[in-house]
């Protein structure tokens, strides 16, 4: 059942200050105008004319406008996918992409796997557009590139960072109905060969009766979200990286009745749900031979624990952990009329889930190749195989071929991709939840999809106006 309730501020206290932003020169210069970049079109990042897989980009800038406080809000108006909502604004949010489950959609944030490994999935509920720079939405399967749950699609979540010679604060306060309280604080900023970000968004509302009995007890929430990034260039061929992020909530909802005649409704209840996520990367990127070979190592750690009470007597708890490593080596070139990129990458991941139904391990090592070809500034072609060596159960091969085409006197575009996806089976599928009520089956294989699309871009107005792939 999904419930949606809009609750207006009252009382708004803001204040942002930006120093050190560069000199203003005597005379204006023309703009430059810059090719869009999708960060997760491809193994590395590619422009948006030349990417043949459906997609749709939110910026931070239309967030703000929009007035936007949830990712899950703003997903909403996105084609081919679908939000579901249990209770408030804080409540257990799944997002699925063509008719896909939420286990088949890849959620990244700054390029880190966020989903919980017991479930593969990542519950929305609590992430806020505090901090934002973009989202990216990949449609179509995308495990060739990405590994297992991006069966149906990738939501890849960008946040904002230092920018270099600069030095960006500010505090967002703000209040209203259901005794909601709101805070946000950043400092941004860089020096010459340098750049990091450290931010805060809170939240906590006494919320309302998810049951809708009329007299029972509120149902509210309590969000505390920190991110924090940066990137040192050593030298002017080295550079390291590192981002941490951590969402701590706790979320009080009612009781959904199974069984009886009161089957599919919401009873009030004393339920409350506990729930930490946290995920840490550090990489390098070495590039040599005059930038036409760039390697990049990194590592990557989430960690995610849950606790589901009711009554105050816990009915279901989880701790787990995914520790990824990867190595991916990329070598462009030029040969008459057309640009070449071929990319080659490992990576070695295991999960690992402590629960109330036991202690589960699994590894995957994952071998990629891609190639991406431009040809006489007109014809994009991307393409790329991926084998997973799965423990336990059955390994698997996916791929994707994904082209574009463009006819710049009249503004035209066409694309296509085709791909085979998979989803790996998740540890509640495996071994089971909530005992004795649901158990699992430890012998059950990855879950594969196949699809295909194409479309069609057409500008107007010399690119006045807006459009969405």
């Amino acid at each position: 059942m999904n419930h949606t309730c809009v609750r207006a501020a009252s009382a708004v206290i803001s204040s942002v200050v930006i120093l050190g932003a560069g000199p203003v020169p005597a005379q204006a210069q023309a703009p430059i105008e810059l090719e869009e970049i999708l960060v997760t079109g491809s193994r590395t990042p590619i422009g948006t004319s030349a990417i043949g897989r459906a997609f749709t980009v939110i910026t931070g800038e239309e967030l703000e406008r929009q007035g936007v406080r949830y990712v899950a809000d703003a997903l909403r108006t996105v084609p081919g996918l679908a939000v579901s909502r249990s209770g408030g604004s804080n409540g257990f949010t799944q997002v699925r992409i063509r008719g896909g489950e939420a286990n088949h959609v890849l959620v990244l944030i700054d390029g880190v796997e966020v989903s919980r490994p017991e479930s593969g999935e990542f519950d929305f509920g609590a992430l806020t557009t505090a901090d934002i720079e973009r989202i990216e939405i990949l449609r179509g399967p995308q495990s060739s590139l990405w590994g297992a749950n991006a069966a149906a699609g990738v939501i890849s979540i960008i946040t904002k960072a230092g920018r270099r010679e600069s030095l960006e604060r500010g505090v967002t306060l703000e209040t209203g109905t259901d005794g909601t309280v709101a805070g946000f604080g950043f400092i941004r900023g860089g020096g010459a060969d340098w750049d990091a970000s450290v931010s805060a968004a809170w939240r906590r509302s006494s919320g309302f009766d998810v049951s809708t009995a009329g007299d029972g007890e509120k149902d509210g929430d309590r969000n505390l979200t920190l991110n924090a990034k940066a990137r040192w260039d050593i030298a002017d061929n080295f550079s390291l990286g590192a981002s941490a992020h951590i969402i701590d909530r706790e979320t009080e909802t009612d009781q959904q009745v199974f069984f009886g005649p009161d089957a599919g409704r919401i009873v009030d209840d004393d339920d409350q749900t506990e729930e930490t996520n946290g995920t840490l990367a550090l990489w390098g990127d070495w590039r040599l031979l005059d930038d036409a070979l760039t390697q990049t190592l990194r590592f990557e750690f989430t960690g995610s624990s849950v606790d589901f009470t009711d009554g105050g007597m816990s009915v279901y708890s989880s701790e787990g952990r995914r520790l990824h490593g990867s190595w991916q080596g990329t070598y462009v070139f030029e040969t008459g009329p057309a640009a070449h990129a071929v990319t080659a990458a490992v990576e070695l991941e295991r999960e690992i889930n402590e629960a109330t139904t036991g202690d589960q391990t699994r590894d995957i090592l994952g071998l990629v190749a891609e190639y991406r070809g431009t040809f006489f500034d007109v014809f994009d072609l991307q393409a790329s195989i991926r084998r997973d060596i799965n423990d336990p159960f059955p390994d698997a091969t996916t791929y994707s071929v994904a082209g574009s085409w463009r006819y710049e006197p009249t503004g035209t575009r066409l694309h296509a991709s085709i791909g085979e996806g998979v989803t790996n089976p998740t540890f509640f599928e495996q071994f089971g939840a909530f005992p004795p009520f649901f158990y699992g089956n430890p012998d059950v294989r990855p879950e594969r999809v196949f699809m295909w699309d194409a479309g069609v871009e057409q500008r107007l107005l010399d690119a006045r106006v807006p459009h969405e792939d």
